[in-house]
């Protein structure tokens, strides 16, 4: 009797052949059915589906016979899965290799077998489908094909249970991963670290490592090892002395299933390490490949890493990318914030009325004098902290922002190390959460130093304006009774010297009245007189009063009042004030022989009053001050237009004072159209 020899690929054909998971299992009738055809259609007593393991062959499908498997050593379909074609013996006790066979000399008395070879989608020869007579026969090439259609479709089932097994190994892949990335408790170090082990578990593998690669040194980040550790985190190794430098030379998936006959088996890393079986993902992080995800094992891989097994650890390795990107970011945000001034800081209200502050920088020591940890939970220590005649007027700031999603911005007192007062400023943008709480994200900064400037500039403004208004109105005043000729005849030459004299004497006093103005209405000394009043007449009046200035610069002034009778609760001559400085600068600005237009209309419950010009338009870079004082588009000395920058800063603080509101739409070029809003009272006329 000769026994049967192995393949050459032995080890992977029995590694493939536990990976279909049909060992050992209960019959099914996808392969009873067909072993059950092949008999009767073959005429013969047996037909099988045998597998053939590392000692015995087991059958699947066992028709026509009582045992389910028997030594290998005897078998003849040992021998079946040595070729690709079928084997067939028509008279085994004429056979050499057969005629003392057990299975010859006793039951089951074999002396016909024909075994086609079942091989899986690798290639491997895991059994065959055979039939057995206990009478010998002959085997057409017509039974030859036959068998081998029957074969076919065995392989056919082994091919649905091979994709079984891939789609729930690809699912219990994916779920894995799912886990890994919805798992965020503890600190990155943690979570990369069980992820590892994870991983581990999920390949049956020995080590995995998180390397960074740069240059030509290679580090170990993060590791997990199952069997007794033998790395540390921080250990540096040249990369040419590391399997990765085989990766890093083709930035792809790399999987050597066995080192020792694959194409590397002479590089360094395998003299100095003998891992036979590797796998690895390039780390890419802003398109570089900083790093590896590498899974090793000092034993083969068999029958070699899955296509499955090679996306999970490319999916994996960008998981791990995600993190290490999100921690450099931290890192760098928290090197800005820990230089940027005052403290930015999340404050969160919830739904039952309760507040925190989810994050603060360091930054809330210099400003409430406390730490992070003190208003995590609960931001009572930060109010605490607030002037109480401010607390009220900040309250209501945050729970109208919170109403309207509008940002918040307050100027308020807190109390010092040294118990002083100081100012600060917060501003913060809200969104709503889906929980129903209001998250804002901003910062609070130390402004008591500018406050103390600001008002030492506006009391140096209002002094140096008031002692300059008297002196300045005696000189414009003597000036215009000397052109009047009070003094009598004047030349010429001496008349055009003295109106320019005038001209800049009323000038400056306008410019004086301006400063005293708006120091006026930031002190809050400004009194209005409110009273219901037609917005038509107060509009009528500033343009009148403008129209001498217009004609000055050939620009023609057109009224139009789209809407009629809307009365409003306004200070008539500040509001007056307010139209004329829209009115004075769109004929400033406006080319000569144009029209600036001037439009009331009702816009729901607002009075609204719109100048338009064809002038250049706001340049961009102008928009975002050009409410401040003394804001100017063209700042140098050499600007053609004359103006104080004072106007649109007063007529914003005056819309403010009335309940009102003021605003612009421009493009660069095109015109600009300035409007004012107020509340009305009672209902309009619309034409």
């Amino acid at each position: 009797m000769k026994t049967p020899d192995f393949p050459s690929n032995e080890a992977s054909r029995l590694a493939a052949l536990q990976s279909t998971l049909l060992l050992d299992t209960p019959p099914e009738e996808r392969f009873d059915r067909v072993t059950r055809l092949a008999a009767q259609l073959f005429d013969v007593p047996i037909c099988l589906v045998s597998l053939i393991d590392s000692d015995r062959q087991w059958f699947k499908s066992y028709y026509g016979l009582d045992v389910r498997e028997t030594g290998r050593d005897i078998s003849f379909c040992g021998h079946a899965i040595l070729g690709s074609n079928l084997f067939v013996v028509e008279n085994a006790l004429a056979d050499e290799r057969f005629a003392d066979n057990p299975l010859v000399t006793g039951a089951p008395d074999i002396r016909f077998y024909a075994g086609a070879p079942l091989t899986d989608l690798e290639g491997y020869r895991l059994g065959t489908l055979c039939l057995i007579d206990s009478e010998p026969r002959s085997f057409s090439a017509q039974d030859r094909q036959s068998l081998r259609d029957f074969a076919d479709i065995i392989e056919r089932e082994f091919r649905y249970q091979e994709l079984n097994s891939y789609y729930t190994d690809r699912t219990r892949a994916l779920n894995i991963l799912n886990d890994i990335a919805l798992d965020t408790s503890g600190k990155v170090d943690q979570r990369i670290e069980r992820a590892l082990a994870i991983a581990c578990q999920y390949l049956n593998i020995d080590t995995a490592i998180v390397s960074k690669i740069e240059g030509e040194a290679y580090t170990i980040l993060w590791h997990h090892e199952r069997q007794a550790p033998s790395l540390q985190n921080g250990l540096t190794l040249p990369l040419a002395q590391t399997y990765c430098a085989i990766l890093m030379s083709q930035p792809d998936i790399l999987a050597i299933d066995h080192m020792a006959t694959s194409p590397y088996r002479d590089l360094p890393c395998y003299q100095m390490f003998g891992l036979e079986s590797y796998l690895a993902a390039p780390i890419w992080v802003d398109g570089e490949a900083v790093g590896t995800l590498n899974f090793s094992s000092t034993a083969p891989r068999l029958p070699g890493f899955s296509e499955t097994e090679k996306t999970f650890v490319s999916l994996l390795a960008r998981w791990v990318a995600d993190i290490i990107q999100q921690q450099e970011q931290a890192e760098t945000l928290d090197k800005l914030v820990s230089n940027a001034p005052g403290m930015l800081y999340q404050y969160r209200l919830w739904p039952d009325g309760h507040a925190s502050f989810p994050y603060t920088s360091e930054g809330i020591e210099d400003v409430y004098h406390l730490s992070p940890s003190d208003v995590l939970e609960d931001a009572t220590p930060a109010f605490e902290r607030i002037h109480p005649d401010d607390l009220p007027k900040v309250a209501e700031s945050i729970t109208q922002s919170a109403e309207t999603l509008t940002p918040w911005e307050a100027q308020y007192r807190i109390v010092s190390r040294d118990g002083h007062w100081l100012w600060i400023e917060g501003k913060a943008n809200p969104e709503k959460l889906p929980d129903g709480s209001v998250l804002w994200h901003g910062y609070i900064v130390d402004i008591d130093e500018r406050r103390k400037n600001e008002e030492m500039k506006n009391q140096f403004v209002s002094t140096v304006s008031h002692e300059l208004r008297t002196p300045l109105t005696s000189i414009s005043g003597s000036l215009g009774l000397i052109l009047g000729g009070i003094t009598g005849e004047i030349s010429e030459k001496t008349r055009q010297m003295l109106n320019i004299t005038h001209r800049n004497a009323d000038q400056l006093r306008a410019l004086i009245d301006d400063l005293l103005d708006i120091d006026k209405l930031i002190s809050g000394n400004m009194v209005l007189v409110m009273e219901l009043h037609p917005i038509a007449k107060v509009v009528s009046t500033a343009v009148e009063h403008i129209q001498t200035y217009a004609n000055q610069k050939h620009v023609e002034l057109r009224l139009k009042e789209t809407s009629t009778g809307l009365e409003a609760n306004i200070d008539p001559q500040r509001l007056q004030q307010a139209v004329a400085n829209l009115l004075s600068n769109a004929a400033k600005f406006s080319p000569a022989h144009e029209d600036v237009t001037i439009e009331i209309r009702q816009a729901g419950d607002q009075a609204v009053i719109e100048v338009s010009d064809k002038g250049t338009g706001v340049p961009e870079s102008f928009r975002n001050r050009i409410f401040e004082k003394f804001a100017q588009a063209d700042g140098s000395s050499a600007r053609a237009k004359e103006g104080t920058g004072l106007g649109l800063a007063i007529t914003k603080q005056l819309m403010n004072a009335m309940g009102g509101e003021v605003g612009y739409e421009s493009a660069e070029g095109a015109g600009a159209t300035f409007w004012l809003s107020i509340p009305i009272q009672g209902k309009a006329n619309n034409k």
